[in-house]
């Protein structure tokens, strides 16, 4: 995993999230299809933190990012949005 950055959850919390979101995989896809890598982004959802934190992560499937990418549009939608995008999980971050 990526460092995580200082003064948020620990990386213990944000391998429980993943844990609860993807049992760990980075190339976890939901049965429906609609929810893709260790954090279960949607694409609308990862295209839109892509856009203000690595644009050229837009149109990038999270389920085929690299575990750096994955890890750092966690980080900053948490950064934005706080553990809510991850309404069963994100307790793990609190």
């Amino acid at each position: 995993m990526t460092p995580v950055p200082t003064g948020g959850p620990t990386a213990e919390q944000w391998a429980a999230l993943r844990n609860c979101e993807s049992s760990g995989r980075y190339d976890a896809i939901s049965p429906s299809g609609r929810y893709r890598g260790a954090y279960q982004f949607s694409q609308a959802t990862w295209d839109w933190v892509a856009s203000f934190s690595n644009p050229a992560l837009v149109g990038v499937d999270p389920a085929a990012a690299s575990i750096a990418d994955q890890d750092a549009q966690a980080f900053a939608l948490y950064d934005r949005n706080g553990g809510g995008p991850w309404p069963h999980c994100g307790a793990h971050l609190s």
